[in-house]
């Protein structure tokens, strides 16, 4: 199977199969290591010779690990696994970002989220999704912003909200690794953290502008072993980080209550964390939110499906679930969601479902991206949603490799080279380590690097950013927003020019910018100030001598 798994070239659009064979592949590793190891030498004298050419070796060994007896060996190698995600994705995502690859949403809500933040603006302001006088609150309760403040004041640019994502979601491998030793070895516990560091729709998510989500899992995992641990003060204060970073972690952390009282690991913290998650994330979503909303609750027509007539509450989506089983898991069995499905899973090998509790493990998963109705990226893992099954999926990695150890160390090692050969085929296709011409961020390939063509527009863009005053208020096309969005106002095209000073777009404007960037042209007081290459320049009030030139190429 080498040949075809690992030949980028093959696949395109062919998930189904590539997944099936990747499957395929997994399991006769497992299967082949488990047959190798638990087979008598062929050639016993032989394997005696080798055993004594070895000691020099074994001898070297020894001495080194003497040298290094006081170092925690396994959790070092997590560190350094972790510290080199964090770089290598901190660098691409900032590059790409510098490249015009990020966009209004999410990059340029969450920037400009932070900035008026720490200039003392209204409670979670945000401009380019919620326009001049609306509150992200509505959208996510994001309370770990004050948190990331102090951070974001030493260095407020998007670039830090960059590098603060990619250091969260290498670092939760850390916390994994404390939480699989106390069921595996130490060496088992750093693979499990290896292994997510390799997981491809982890590499998905971080790609893809920044989000809060993904941040949620390093507290999700610091709660689990500090339980674990008994250590309370720890406990505490990574589920309080948990439910400041949104408001549907906190609905995992109460999976994660759940998941402990099941498996009698913590019955009476399990029930606390379920108690707390379960009611702080429905306080927040069925009563503070809507509070905040415009027309209804925010996100809830991603779920329009399972909408009674006449129903707008993400209380009745809730309802449908429960009272009409049978129709939820039509909409959850659609074929594209079936193909995502198994690209979360084929790369562990299926072994989270192997036991009963798997089924909660994944009840986050399914219930936030499978039942979505008509919203394509809930169920594309090149989104932030993957978080809500990698969570969870880890944590049933290490419970079956537990169980696994109980039979026989042999067994235990056949299913580690099982998931290692799976994860590697898979992080090989999704991922943006081993190659990265198929890895995707948001709807489209991630372009890593940078061309010629890239240094040219971002002169330009440094040119036309360069004349707009700090304190103008901005209206600018989707790509350009998160350039701009370090200031009180920074509007997304597409839904207004609200109150904007300035106009900035790309040509030609995208077809949900076209009509507005022409109108206001036309008939409204705006005069072209400057263009560079395909981006152009708009002040309100400026002389339109201009204008009929960059109307002509709109035409």
């Amino acid at each position: 199977l080498l040949p075809f798994l690992f030949d980028r070239r093959l696949w395109g659009d062919r998930d189904a199969a590539f997944l099936a064979l990747a499957l395929a592949f997994g399991l006769g590793a497992w299967a082949a290591a488990r047959t190798t190891l638990e087979t008598a030498p062929a050639f016993p004298g032989l394997a005696e010779r080798l055993r004594a050419a070895h000691v020099p070796f074994a001898t070297a060994r020894r001495r080194v690990a003497s040298a290094f007896s006081g170092l925690d060996a396994p959790l070092l190698a997590t560190v350094a696994g972790a510290s080199a995600y964090a770089a290598y994705f901190s660098v691409v995502t900032i590059v790409h970002h510098r490249n015009l690859g990020t966009s209004s949403f999410d990059l340029g809500l969450e920037d400009n989220l932070m900035w008026n933040l720490v200039h003392g603006g209204p409670m979670f302001k945000s401009t380019p999704f919620d326009g001049p006088s609306g509150t992200h609150l509505r959208n996510h309760a994001t309370f770990f912003a004050y948190l990331l403040a102090p951070i974001y004041r030493l260095a407020p640019r998007p670039e830090t909200l960059l590098v603060a994502q990619a250091t969260m979601m290498g670092a939760a491998a850390i916390p994994l690794q404390l939480y699989a030793r106390r069921h595996v070895s130490p060496w088992m516990a750093t693979l499990v953290a290896l292994l997510y560091l390799a997981y491809p729709p982890l590499h998905g998510a971080n790609l893809y502008d920044f989000h809060s989500l993904p941040m949620g899992v390093f507290f999700l995992w610091l709660v689990l072993y500090a339980v674990q641990a008994r250590r309370v003060a720890l406990a505490v204060a990574a589920s309080l980080l948990a439910l400041s970073v949104r408001e549907d972690v906190a609905c995992c952390l109460a999976v994660l209550g759940v998941f402990l009282l099941l498996t009698g690991a913590a019955a009476r913290a399990g029930a606390l964390l379920a108690a707390a998650g379960g009611g702080y994330f429905l306080v927040m979503k069925l009563g503070v939110m809507p509070h905040f909303g415009v027309a209804g609750e925010s996100f809830v027509p991603q779920y329009k499906g399972l909408l009674p007539a006449g129903a707008h509450g993400f209380g009745d989506v809730l309802w449908t679930i429960v009272s009409n089983p049978a129709y939820t898991a039509n909409v959850a069995l659609e074929r594209d969601k079936v193909v995502y499905a198994l690209q979360m899973l084929v790369p562990v090998l299926f072994l989270p479902v192997t036991r009963p509790i798997g089924l909660l493990l994944v009840m986050p998963g399914v219930v936030f991206t499978l039942l979505a109705t008509e919203y394509p990226p809930l169920t594309q893992i090149s989104f932030q949603y993957t978080s809500y099954w990698t969570a969870f999926l880890f944590i049933g990695v290490v419970l079956v490799f537990e169980r696994a150890a109980r039979v026989g160390p042999l067994r235990q090692r056949a299913l580690a080279v099982g998931v290692v050969a799976a994860m590697l085929a898979c992080s090989y296709l999704y991922g943006a380590v081993l190659q990265r011409e198929t890895a995707r961020g948001g709807f489209e390939r991630f372009r890593f690097g940078t061309t010629a063509d890239d240094l040219r527009r971002r002169a330009e863009l440094d040119a036309l950013v360069a004349e707009i005053p700090p304190g103008a208020r901005v209206s600018a096309s989707e790509r350009l927003v998160p350039h701009v969005s370090g200031r009180e106002s920074a509007y997304t095209l597409r839904f207004g020019l609200y109150d904007a000073d300035y106009m900035l777009f790309e040509m030609p404007p995208r077809s949900d910018e076209h009509d507005r960037v022409e109108d206001t042209l036309l008939h409204e007081a705006f005069g072209v100030i400057d263009e560079r290459g395909d981006m152009v320049l708009a002040k309100r009030g400026a002389p339109a001598n201009a204008n009929a030139a960059v109307l002509e190429r709109l035409k």
